[in-house]
């Protein structure tokens, strides 16, 4: 049997068994297999989710318990940890469940790794109903005013510079980006691959509704992000008693057309146009409107319960102690290692 070529880390929850979503991640673990991918899954979900997600992906992955000995808040990470100590290859892929690698994006990460460290790809969205367009104008805007792009749910990184690195912050809601920065605090080279896309898919509308205030829960460490889109409600407010209904339409209407200019900038750079729709940069006052919304909503979270849920457990921090200064090292060499 030819050797596998790299680790396949996906840590997974679920609260309830779901037909259609295990098919088609089974779909997904043949093409990852026949790529030449180990397929690990970590599931940390109840007992009898657990044994009927063993049932329909036997003989298509390893399926192994999270070991929460690891002891973080943040059980996904508990999952990380648990498949790193389990992987036989050198190379591991790190994805989320609503990551769809094809097997040319495979290769690219795989051979990326053969000179790198760690490497952190861009995501695209598809298919594209409205909501997953204003998600869309947030990845042009965050590719137009970060460095590194946009934030991925998945990166890769060979394992003995994960346990040389040693542990990082889990007990936080940001752990994508957190392991990252940590890797960056600890000088790993890391390639940002800014036009390597891999594609994901879009929640459901009801799943989509219930990140909202987590997303923006993740954003109260980055006081200064927070403060803009508390200060958005108000100003509006303010502009309609103090200017009235005309120049306030006229305000929301230079705001509107300023944010549409981020995305653009976000969606001229660099290959992202091979992935996002021109028009989806219309949408993008419509996510400042919806941002501003849920941080008000996961500010609601914040005073009143102390922290958000998130796999059954609340946790009270967004982003963790390796953000701002693995962030500064990784901003010092992002434009050596951009692709």
């Amino acid at each position: 049997m030819k050797p596998k070529q790299c680790t396949y880390l996906l840590p997974f929850w679920r609260a309830q068994f779901s037909t259609t979503a295990i098919d088609e991640l089974a779909g997904h673990f043949r093409l990852l297999s026949g790529s030449g991918c180990e397929v690990l899954v970590v599931d940390g979900s109840p007992p009898a989710v657990f044994a009927r997600n063993a049932e329909a992906w036997g003989g298509l992955c390893e399926h192994v318990q999270v070991d929460r000995t690891f002891g973080y808040l943040n059980d996904k990470v508990n999952g990380i940890h648990t498949g790193v100590s389990l992987s036989r290859c050198e190379k591991i892929i790190l994805a989320d469940d609503d990551i769809r690698y094809t097997p040319e994006s495979l290769s690219w990460v795989i051979q990326l790794l053969d000179r790198f460290e760690v490497v952190r790809p861009q995501n695209f969205l598809d298919p594209l109903p409205w909501w997953a367009r204003l998600e869309a104008a947030r990845m042009l805007i965050n590719r137009a005013t970060l460095r590194a792009g946009d934030y991925p749910g998945t990166c890769a990184f060979l394992r003995q510079s994960m346990l040389a690195a040693g542990p990082y912050d889990g007990d936080v809601l940001f752990d994508n980006e957190e392991i990252i920065r940590h890797f960056a605090q600890c000088g790993s080279q890391i390639r940002y691959g800014v036009d390597l896309f891999v594609r994901k898919v879009p929640p459901s509308f009801r799943k989509w509704i219930e990140q909202r205030p987590r997303q923006a829960y993740e954003d109260f460490g980055l006081r200064t992000k927070t403060a803009i889109f508390l200060a958005v409600l108000p100003l509006f407010l303010g502009c309609i008693f103090l200017l009235g209904a005309k120049s306030t339409l006229l305000c929301l209407g230079g705001l509107s057309l300023f944010s549409m200019a981020i995305a653009l900038r976000g969606w001229m750079r660099g290959s992202a146009r091979e992935h996002f729709p021109l028009s989806t940069i219309l949408f993008a006052p419509l996510w400042v409107c919806e941002r501003a919304v849920s941080t008000y909503w996961a500010l609601y979270w914040f005073l009143l319960r102390g922290g958000y849920p998130f796999g059954g457990r609340l946790l009270s921090k967004g982003i963790g102690s390796d953000w701002r200064t693995g962030g500064r090292v990784a901003a010092q060499k992002t434009n050596k290692t951009t692709a």
